[in-house]
C-alpha cells in the first residue's frame, strides 16, 4: 500500500443520496437533472453535512484529487481526527478571499475547487458576518461557489437565488439548491 501524506487531505463537500437504502455521491448535468450515482461503499470516509450535502475527503496527489478511501488512512485514525486535519489543512494550505457578489451579496473565492469547502471553517463563515454585521443566508450551488445574502436584504436573497437556479441550469459541478442560514455571533 502506498503512503499517503495526511498533510495533502482536504474536506469536500459533495451532494449525496440514497438509492434502495444505499448511500452514494450524486453527480448533476449542468441542466440540473440528476444525473450518476454512484454507491459509496463501507471504504469511503464521509458523514452527512446537512440537506444531501456530505463532508467526503480528497487527497492531493499533486495531478488530481482523489476520493480518500479508508485504506489511506494511518492505522488508527478516527474519522474526528481525519475531519480535523482536513479542515485544518484546508485553513493552511488555501488562501479565501471574501469578495462583494454582483448582485451585492459577499461570496468566496480560493481558485475553483474548495469554495464549497469553506462553509467547514467558522473563520471563513464569521468573516462574512462580519461584512454584513449580523446573520445571513448561504448557499454552495457548485464546488466552485459559495455564495451569501444578508438576512433582511430582500434584494440580495432575491439575487441568491437567481444566481442558484442559473447555477442549476447551466453551471458546472453543481451540488444543491439548499439555501443555509448562518447565526452570526460577535465574539469581539
Amino acid at each position: 500500500m502506498a503512503e499517503y501524506d495526511v498533510n495533502k487531505f482536504y474536506p469536500w463537500i459533495k451532494a449525496y443520496a440514497a438509492e434502495n437504502g444505499v448511500f452514494g455521491v450524486m453527480t448533476y448535468e449542468k441542466n440540473g437533472k440528476q444525473g450518476e450515482f454512484t454507491p459509496i461503499g463501507e471504504n469511503i470516509p464521509w458523514h452527512p453535512y446537512a440537506d444531501t450535502l456530505g463532508v467526503f475527503y480528497v487527497h492531493d496527489n499533486g495531478d488530481i484529487f482523489e476520493l480518500v478511501r479508508n485504506d489511506m488512512l494511518p492505522d488508527g485514525m478516527t474519522e474526528d481526527e481525519l475531519y480535523e486535519t482536513a479542515c485544518r489543512n484546508l485553513l493552511n494550505d488555501v488562501e479565501f478571499h471574501i469578495q462583494q457578489a454582483n448582485y451585492g451579496g459577499w461570496g468566496v473565492i480560493c481558485g475553483g475547487n474548495f469554495e464549497a469547502s469553506s462553509i467547514l471553517l467558522m473563520n471563513v463563515l464569521n468573516g462574512i458576518g462580519e461584512q454584513y454585521g449580523g446573520d445571513f443566508y448561504f448557499a454552495v450551488p457548485a464546488r466552485d461557489m459559495m455564495i451569501t445574502a444578508a438576512e433582511n436584504d430582500k434584494k440580495q436573497i432575491k439575487g441568491l437565488k437567481k444566481v442558484i437556479k442559473n447555477i442549476t441550469k447551466n453551471g458546472e459541478f453543481p451540488l444543491s439548491t439548499a439555501i443555509f442560514k448562518w447565526e452570526y455571533k460577535n465574539v469581539g
